[in-house]
């Protein structure tokens, strides 16, 4: 068995981390970050405007803060756009783009005329599955992004789960109790 002095391992240590480094940033910069077939959603102000819409009457504005004005609709668009496939983002944006016409053949009037608790009703019949399997995957995408954006908010997470980012305090100039 041989011995290794503390300056030979100290090198051999570096030059391990050094090249393990370089290695990674050569791999880095052959490899695209993401795949070729890979484009971010484009959308237009009318489907920005009826995602908002969707968000808001699935958890709206209360005492508390509701999903729009906490940014969930930002979420859900980011959501969508990074951490889901491309097939299932067109889905989305299909039942999306036919949403104000598939509510207004159903309440058999205007979308800006349909009161709270009708397009509540009609979101219900959406995840039901009554307008189709797109539509209620599309739904339960939506619902399940909108709780998930919810839930996850600094607002909802500090004032209503107490939650603490580094729990335990240190308080330096407290007294010392001599026993």
């Amino acid at each position: 068995m041989t011995t290794i002095s503390r300056r030979e391992w100290v090198k051999g240590m570096a030059l391990a981390t050094l090249g393990s480094v370089a290695f990674y940033d050569l791999t880095a910069q052959i490899k695209p970050v993401f795949p070729s077939s890979w484009k971010p959603m484009v959308w237009t102000k009318e489907q920005d405007q009826l995602l908002s819409d969707w968000v808001g009457i699935i958890i709206p504005e209360s005492t508390i803060p509701g999903a729009v004005s906490l940014g969930v609709p930002l979420f859900v668009k980011t959501m969508l756009d990074d951490c889901y496939q491309p097939a299932a983002q067109e889905a989305f944006r299909k039942v999306l783009d036919g949403f104000r016409t598939s509510l207004e053949s159903y309440l058999k009037k205007p979308w800006v005329q349909a009161n709270q608790a009708e397009k509540e009703q009609f979101l219900f019949t959406m995840s039901k599955g009554n307008l189709g399997p797109d539509a209620q995957k599309a739904m339960s995408t939506l619902k399940g992004l909108t709780i998930q954006g919810y839930t996850s908010s600094e607002e909802i997470m500090v004032k209503y789960y107490h939650y603490v980012m580094a729990p335990g305090f240190f308080n330096g100039c407290a007294p010392v109790k001599k026993s």
